[in-house]
C-alpha cells in the first residue's frame, strides 16, 4: 500500500474515533444531566430532534433514565408541551439546559 494511501487511511480513522468520543462525551453528558435532575426535582429545557426531523423544544420534569433492551438510553418525564408523561430518547436531544 502506497504511503499516500496509508496515511489517508490512519487519518480517517483518526477522525471518525475523534467524532465517535464526541458523540458519546455528549451522551454521558446528556444522560447524567437528567439522572440529577430526576433525583433533584430540576425542570430541563431540551432541543429534542423526532424520528421524523422535526425539532422541538419541550420544558420536562425528569423521572428516571433507563437504557431499552435494544441498548437505547431514554428518559421518562412529565412533559409540559404535551401536558403528560413522555419518553424521549437521548441520542435524539440535541441540547439541553437546567432551569
Amino acid at each position: 500500500m502506497r504511503h499516500h494511501t496509508r496515511h489517508a487511511i490512519h487519518t480517517t480513522l483518526q477522525a471518525t474515533e475523534a467524532i465517535a468520543h464526541a458523540a458519546l462525551s455528549h451522551l454521558h453528558l446528556i444522560r447524567y444531566t437528567l439522572t440529577r435532575a430526576a433525583q433533584t426535582g430540576r425542570t430541563v429545557r431540551i432541543q429534542y430532534v423526532a424520528e421524523d426531523a422535526a425539532a422541538t423544544v419541550r420544558d420536562i420534569d425528569p423521572q428516571d433514565v433507563r437504557r431499552s433492551k435494544a441498548g437505547d438510553w431514554y428518559v421518562r418525564a412529565y412533559d409540559y408541551l404535551r401536558d403528560a408523561a413522555r419518553s424521549f430518547r437521548l441520542d435524539r436531544i440535541a441540547a439541553l439546559e437546567t432551569a
